[in-house]
């Protein structure tokens, strides 16, 4: 039954590797019973604790649950994580690895508390492993690619999900970096660039702006900015980084965002890192080298078109 024909935990009828892939497609956690048919405890649990409405909302939002009976299918299971007491209730992350071991009986505030105890040590877990994997320099160590720098292949795509990818554009490509559609600057700036729109053609180059932001929040840059020029979502930072331009605020300017900005800071990039590229400007050309740039830690100062042009 689904958990939306039944009150209390959903248990579903699959196994291990089903769970891994729900879990990780839904970014839930996967929460086992295993029990066996003789343990007292294990029939009280089904009975008195895991049918309560309000524990199976929280547990059918976050886990996908499995009930698993240690004798039977269960075997190699009770191997694997040693397990020797019932009912025993194993909490995974989502690539099967163990979050949190309990066993016995806990009445449903008990139990509730528990799964409420797991998904915070996961969430704190997994945001420690993230920061570590995506932590950037501070500003002053970011010094941007080159002049005669070759420039990788890279793909990304605007809100609309058309995808853009360097080796394809036959023109000179002047990139632009923002850091958001909150960035008064940035908007400003996006703005003005739409004056040189008809040069830009003449010269035979196009103008493309990187974003950190998913595609619902460029929509919002187009809005403010009524850019007619591509914008794209550097998911993952790649493209910053390519560019070496990726660098991660202070702890004081980030506490300043997230409290001042709150969904427009938090929730608009790829992760919870707080990164951000340097408003950089760079002019590629044909034979994907950059040929010129402007480098400048200082979000207020950006390239002049008197000077792009010119560089064309």
């Amino acid at each position: 039954m689904s958990a939306q024909n039944q009150k209390g935990i959903n248990f579903q009828k699959i196994d291990l590797e089903a769970a891994k892939k729900i879990a990780q497609k839904e970014n839930k956690l996967i929460f086992i019973d295993v029990f066996t048919t003789w343990c007292g405890p294990c029939k009280l649990m089904q009975k008195n604790v895991f049918p309560d409405e309000k524990l199976g909302e929280m547990f059918n939002k976050n886990f996908v649950s499995l009930a698993i009976d240690a004798e039977k299918e269960g075997v190699d299971l009770a191997k694997k994580f040693k397990i020797s007491n019932f009912p025993s209730y194993l909490f995974l992350d989502k690539n099967g690895e163990l979050v949190q071991y309990d066993f016995g009986y806990y009445n449903v505030e008990q139990f509730s508390t528990i799964g409420m105890a797991v998904l915070d040590k996961a969430s704190s877990k997994s945001m420690s492993k993230d920061m570590t994997k995506t932590m950037s320099p501070p500003i002053d160590q970011v010094k941007g690619k080159m002049v005669g720098d070759k420039i990788a292949d890279f793909s990304a795509k605007d809100h609309l999900g058309k995808t853009f990818t360097l080796s394809k554009e036959k023109e000179k490509i002047v990139l632009v970096f923002i850091r958001g559609q909150w960035c008064p600057y940035c908007n400003k700036y996006v703005e003005s660039l739409q004056n040189i729109a008809p040069q830009l053609k003449a010269k035979n180059a196009r103008l493309v702006i990187i974003s950190p932001e998913k595609p619902e929040f460029i929509e919002k840059t187009l809005a403010k900015t009524k850019t007619n020029y591509t914008v794209l979502y550097d998911e993952g930072y790649k493209i910053a980084e390519l560019f070496d331009v990726l660098y991660t605020p202070n702890q004081k300017t980030l506490d300043f965002y997230n409290s001042r900005l709150k969904d427009d800071f938090t929730t608009a990039r790829s992760d919870n890192s707080g990164r951000l590229p340097v408003s950089a400007t760079f002019i590629i050309n044909e034979n994907k080298e950059i040929s010129w740039r402007h480098f400048n830690p200082d979000y207020k100062e950006r390239a002049s078109l008197e000077d792009i042009l010119k560089q064309l």
